[in-house]
């Protein structure tokens, strides 16, 4: 792979992870629009550069929201172990970790089959469409006022079933989280916050989950360049957007996000029938 392609991809997947856009339908709508063809089938390839993306987006968002990790799992494991009270932080920390079980689970069971789904670019952009409809319908709409500190089992089991969909292409994580959280009463900037940390151990596991196989095939030859090309552009890219999207809820609504991916579906799917 080309170092410029392993940086544009790193620089895709660090901006998408964390704008509610789909990292995972942007990074099979930028080679497929460009038309490059980078694994040639080779899925080891594939799974090692995908893993080392992860990595990237998930040491930037480590880093931007490092005060609010260090707390919960300083609380969580002191209460776990007994030199602490079970206090709202360290509740807050296991519920977050508790909230990626749907989505395992419901990797576990149908990952392989959406991997295989014949018309991918076609679904992604259905799904781009869509959930941005309804992420611009849901935010326009909800009033809520719930912060970060009322983070409940509940709310755990809800926005962490919705976190499932994600692996639908081109739903869009982040987005759909926040899509729900809006919906269970959150205000702007916390559903985003709640978004992010939720993101922490998801992505923590899939990067495991992926690396085992990165580590019992070997690491391909000569992928040394693009993959810390790749690695090191999400990772700063990532808590560039990261940042910017906290920032930006603070005032403005996520509509702009939502228009994006419609725009985007539009003129793709155009491309797609008429190329």
């Amino acid at each position: 792979m080309p170092i410029f392609h392993a940086i544009v991809l790193g620089i895709t997947q660090g901006l998408t992870e964390f704008f509610p856009v789909s990292s995972s339908g942007h990074l099979e709508l930028v080679p497929w629009f460009f038309q490059w063809n980078h694994f040639e089938g080779d899925g080891r390839m594939e799974n090692t550069f995908d893993v080392a993306l992860h990595l990237g987006t998930l040491s930037g968002l480590i880093v931007c929201l490092w005060g609010d990790v260090q707390r919960h799992a300083r609380a969580g494991l002191g209460a776990l172990v007994g030199r602490q009270p079970w206090n709202t932080d360290a509740k807050i920390g296991w519920l977050l970790l508790l909230s990626a079980a749907p989505a395992a689970i419901a990797a576990t069971l149908f990952e392989s089959f959406l991997l295989k789904l014949s018309d991918r670019i076609g679904i992604i952009l259905i799904g781009l469409g869509l959930f941005g409809l309804l992420l611009w319908l849901v935010d326009s709409q909800a009033r809520g006022k719930r912060s970060f500190r009322g983070f409940s089992g509940r709310d755990a089991l809800k926005i962490g079933t919705a976190q499932s969909l994600a692996l639908l292409p081109g739903v869009s994580r982040s987005g759909i989280t926040i899509t729900v959280a809006r919906m269970t009463g959150y205000d702007r900037p916390h559903a985003a916050r709640l978004a992010f940390l939720m993101g922490i151990p998801i992505i923590a596991g899939a990067g495991l989950h992926r690396s085992y196989g990165v580590l019992t095939d070997g690491l391909p030859a000569g992928m040394w360049p693009a993959l810390i090309a790749g690695t090191l552009t999400a990772a700063i890219t990532g808590w560039v957007a990261l940042k910017f999207t906290l920032r930006w809820v603070l005032s403005h609504s996520y509509a702009g996000f939502a228009i994006y991916r419609v725009i985007l579906a539009a003129g793709a799917m155009l491309v797609l029938y008429t190329r």
